[in-house]
């Protein structure tokens, strides 16, 4: 199937509810329900971000946070070079741990390519740790896409960065939700679930020997489908600008049939 079929084929299988607003919705029968928005999110020139606002309530009968919603949101950024992650906000360095100005330094240096990037992608908080962001150097991934092609190389980024880096923050603030910890500030960060501060719930077979295992695989799996795809369809339009074989940004409605 070509990528702009199965990217139409997506388009028609959400279900908007106002155009105007960029409002969606996707319900799946004891998988999840999501609803969310896309806004737009100010960034500088060499950078095209959006913000998803969403509600999430996962329904899998047997999930270990089934029928807590979740509301929430992340921003999605996809920049020309990887000096642009840390326009998102001031504190990206603080919590992603990659020095700002080296970074600068080496692209100023030559030491980025479409084959070598300096940070090619990245998920991680911000703003106090009350916000998320998904961000992707475009360039590299242009790049990669003339090595394994563009359909591939988009759904490997996908699954890596939002597929388990994103779905497990957004569990973790879940989890959070579950327990009445603040998750509009960045209490849920430090919050000691049973093992000590800063130490999340872990992913797997949920009994009385493994406490901090609060999270079942279903339940990690599910939200990983749902909010892939939430985005799939506006990173299509991100990647596109760098990229041949995707359609152009904005040349198509979304929901469009």
């Amino acid at each position: 199937m070509k990528e702009q079929e199965l990217r139409k084929l997506i388009r028609e299988e959400l279900s908007m509810l106002n155009e105007e607003s960029q409002t969606f919705k996707v319900s799946m029968p004891d998988g999840f329900d999501l609803n969310w928005t896309v806004e737009d999110f100010e960034t500088v020139d060499g950078t095209i971000a959006k913000k998803f606002v969403y509600d999430l309530t996962i329904k899998a009968p047997d999930s270990s946070v089934k029928g807590t919603p979740l509301k929430s949101s992340f921003v999605m950024a996809m920049s020309d070079d990887s000096s642009g992650v840390f326009t998102l906000g001031s504190d990206v360095e603080k919590y992603s741990g990659i020095p700002e100005e080296q970074v600068k330094k080496d692209i100023a240096a030559g030491k980025e390519s479409e084959n070598n990037a300096l940070i090619y992608g990245l998920q991680n908080l911000f703003n106090g740790g009350k916000d998320m962001f998904f961000w992707t150097n475009g360039t590299r991934l242009g790049g990669q896409a003339k090595k394994m092609g563009p359909f591939t190389t988009v759904m490997e980024l996908l699954s890596h960065e939002v597929g388990v880096h994103l779905t497990r923050k957004v569990l973790v603030q879940m989890v959070a939700e579950k327990l009445g910890v603040n998750v509009a500030n960045g209490d849920w960060i430090k919050h000691d679930y049973g093992s000590g501060e800063y130490m999340w719930p872990a992913v797997g077979d949920i009994d009385d020997k493994n406490p901090i295992v609060m999270i079942d695989e279903e339940t990690f799996s599910t939200t990983c489908g749902a909010l892939v795809s939430m985005v799939t369809d506006e990173f299509f339009k991100m990647a596109s600008n760098y990229m041949e074989g995707l359609p152009k940004l904005d040349s198509q409605k979304f929901g469009e049939k």
